[in-house]
């Protein structure tokens, strides 16, 4: 899969450009491809290239980006152990959604349940380093 999701990826900066939307959703693809294969370095990687170009793209607040952004926070606390920039990236997206979706909408509850999870898990001392 990874080898097909990467062709897909390069096929796409090929014809479309970096700066576009199918791109930045084969970026994303890739990082959560890599994030099941725990390659975590490598989806994090991707993810903020999709960063990058999602902000640029689509916006800051952009559910999109605000969504790589929450990745970005699961992969620092599930696969890094960076339970510093897991707390920073899942704040940022809880923002993120609650400006751009309110803070009824289900993305904007369930990055807040995230959180709280997080920090329910961190105070816990249930987050232990490798």
């Amino acid at each position: 899969a990874k080898v097909f999701q990467l062709a897909a990826l390069e096929g796409q900066r090929r014809v479309l450009g970096e700066e576009n939307k199918d791109t930045l959703d084969s970026l994303v693809c890739m990082g959560i491809l890599l994030d099941d294969v725990e390659d975590y370095e490598g989806a994090l990687g991707y993810y903020q290239q999709a960063l990058r170009v999602g902000k640029k793209v689509l916006g800051k607040t952009h559910p999109s980006t605000v969504n790589t952004i929450e990745n970005m926070a699961i992969t620092y606390h599930v696969g890094l152990k960076d339970f510093l920039m897991a707390e920073k990236m899942f704040r940022q997206a809880l923002d993120g959604y609650e400006r751009s979706l309110g803070k009824n909408h289900e993305d904007t509850k369930n990055c807040a349940f995230n959180v709280a999870l997080f920090l329910c898990w961190h105070l816990l001392g249930l987050c232990k380093r490798k």
